[in-house]
Order: structure tokens, then sequence, then C-alpha cells
């Protein structure tokens, strides 16, 4: 049994529109959603009618359509209109921010025209620490000055996230809404896996009208557009229009629109892993006084065609078909081409 809400509880841990409380059992937290809105790291403060209960009904169906496209996830289960049951995880302190058109700080920072459509997906990551306006970060900031995370952890949060990202994109425009951008925040459980974590919901999505380009998320407070309440309605209205058709889409297997790309991949081993293959005709060819040849190195290359929904996907597919089974990441690099 799970403990509930009492007036005298206190929670463990107060964020800008959530409290996390205690359950009799160590790793499950209960996590209540406030009607807390607050903008520009807590300047700016407000109440949204209902937002609690919109944004955790929405986080528990979008988690759960995360979780049935292979997504690990903290969620537990919805057990009142505003409180989820969550895994406990030490959380990363990275704001990890995916973009597929340009909007908010990005504009400001590039002075790039809000609506711009990016050339491909950015996946960016900011410090989670407000005192400091959780300030944008390079890898080399993550890993060697304030070592939360190493190189491989960022790749495997890097490749979910767009695989996240493909996700929502194809569900969110079959009911007619653009993803603009998105936040998301991860955390690893007491065996050390890596799952996603915070909410799903119009506080930290960028939504769109697919058609007029509306604002339907956060920015109508911040921007003070009106409308909030209704805003923050209508997206939990069409996340679950969208969940209607998904089933059927899933039992065919098949992405609702997808393409067929070109891959190559090239495996060579890597340059401190001794080749005796290559070492063996390196020499036989220099016998045949071909002495311009050095540091030889013989590897395989792969090709195929795969479907997909975009390239992107598609990188992220390989690149794990890579590391599972196609490469030895400890002896061998490897090179994707996809067209």
């Amino acid at each position: 049994m799970f403990l509930m809400q009492t007036t005298t509880m206190k929670p463990i841990y107060s964020g800008k529109a959530k409290d996390l409380f205690e359950t009799e059992t160590p790793e499950v937290l209960r996590a209540y959603f406030r009607d807390s809105a607050t903008a520009f790291n807590a300047q700016k403060k407000g109440e949204i009618q209902n937002k609690g209960k919109v944004n955790a009904t929405m986080s528990t169906l979008l988690f759960n359509l995360l979780e049935q496209d292979g997504i690990k996830t903290h969620f537990i289960k919805q057990i009142a209109d505003n409180e989820l049951l969550i895994k406990r995880v030490k959380i990363i302190p990275l704001e990890v921010i995916v973009r597929n058109i340009a909007a908010g700080s990005l504009c400001k920072r590039l002075g790039i025209k809000e609506g711009k459509v990016l050339k491909s997906p950015i996946v960016e990551f900011s410090y989670k620490n407000d005192e400091l306006g959780d300030p944008l970060l390079t890898r080399a900031y993550i890993i060697n000055a304030l070592e939360v995370a190493d190189n491989k952890t960022l790749d495997i949060i890097s490749e979910r996230t767009l695989k996240i990202n493909e996700i929502f994109k194809e569900f969110f425009l079959n009911v007619g809404i653009k993803v603009v951008d998105f936040k998301l925040e991860y955390g690893t459980d007491k065996d050390s896996n890596l799952l996603l974590a915070d909410e799903l919901s119009p506080d930290n999505f960028r939504f769109w009208d697919a058609k007029t380009n509306e604002k339907l998320d956060k920015d109508r407070f911040r921007q003070d557009l009106g409308n909030v309440e209704g805003a923050y309605g209508e997206m939990l209205k069409r996340v679950k229009e969208g969940l209607k058709n998904e089933p059927a889409r899933r039992r065919t297997g098949e992405p609702a629109s997808s393409q067929s790309y070109n891959v190559r991949v090239q495996i060579l081993p890597k340059a401190d892993i001794l080749d005796p293959q290559g070492q063996a005709v390196e020499k036989a060819l220099k016998s045949l006084s071909y002495s311009e040849v050095i540091d030889l190195k013989i590897g395989k290359e792969i090709v195929f065609k795969l479907k997909s929904e975009s390239k992107e996907k598609a990188q992220v597919h390989v690149k794990e078909m890579c590391e599972k089974l196609l490469a030895n990441p400890v002896i061998e690099d490897y090179k994707i081409e996809i067209d």
C-alpha cells in the first residue's frame, strides 16, 4: 500500500510545479502536480486552473506511449487526477533540449527568426541550476568540469532523445500539432539503469497548431497571450485523440510514413589495436616495391537498405546495430553513411 497525501506530510523535494513524497516502498515516490506556473527561472509566477491534472494525465499517456516504443522511464502509474507513482531516481543535473524549429532562447542567442525550421534536430545540454540561470554546456564542461556524466552516457542520452523526438513528431503531427522543441531530464535508478524522468506536458514542450501556428503551451503564460487553461486542455484532448489511432498503427509494425535509406557501415580496427592481417598485407606490398604504403588496416564494409521514418531515426537505429552486433566497440571503430 502506498501512502497518499496528508496535510502533515512534507515533500522530500518541492519543485516549481511538483512535490515529491516518499511512500512505504523506498524505491517508489509519489509525484503531486500543482497548478503553479513559473517562467524565466521563477521570476514570473502564477496559477493555471487544472494544470496539475492536465500535466499528470498527459505525462501518464505520453510515458506509456514511449514505453511501448522501448523507452524506459521512471513512470509507474497514475493514482489520482494530479498524482503519479514514479521510480526513485538520481537525477543527472542536465536539461536536455531538442529543437526542431527556432524559438525561445535559440532565437535570442543566435538572432534567428522564430519559426525557422532547422536543417536537422539539435540536441543541447544546459546545467540544471536555477541560481546560475541554467547555463548552456559543452560536452567538455559536462565531462571534465562538472563531472556529472561521461561521454558514453551523453551519447546514449543524445540518441535516446532523438528517438523520442521522432516518436513525438510523428504522433503529434497526426493530430495537427508541430513539436517545436522540448526539454527532458534523465536519472538513474538503484541498479544504475538510465531512465527518462520528470514530466511530459505543455510545461516542457513548445506545441504549435500545424495549420495556424497558434501556441498551445506555457508560452501563453510566459508571453501573456491569454487562454492558458484552454491551450493546456486542448493539448490533452489532442493527445487522447491521437492515442485512439495509435494501437492500430502499432499492430502493423510499420511506421506511419517510412522511406527506404541506403546504409553503408565501414568497420576498421581501432588505431591502437594490433592488426596482424593488415600488417601482413602491408609487408607484402612493400616487398613488391610499394614502400610508400604505411599503417595499412583491413576492415569490412556492410551495405543494406533500411526503412525508417527519418534519416535521424535511421542513424540512431544503425548505431544501435553497430554497438550490439555489427562491430566490436572494444577493438573496432565504425563509420556510418546514410543516403
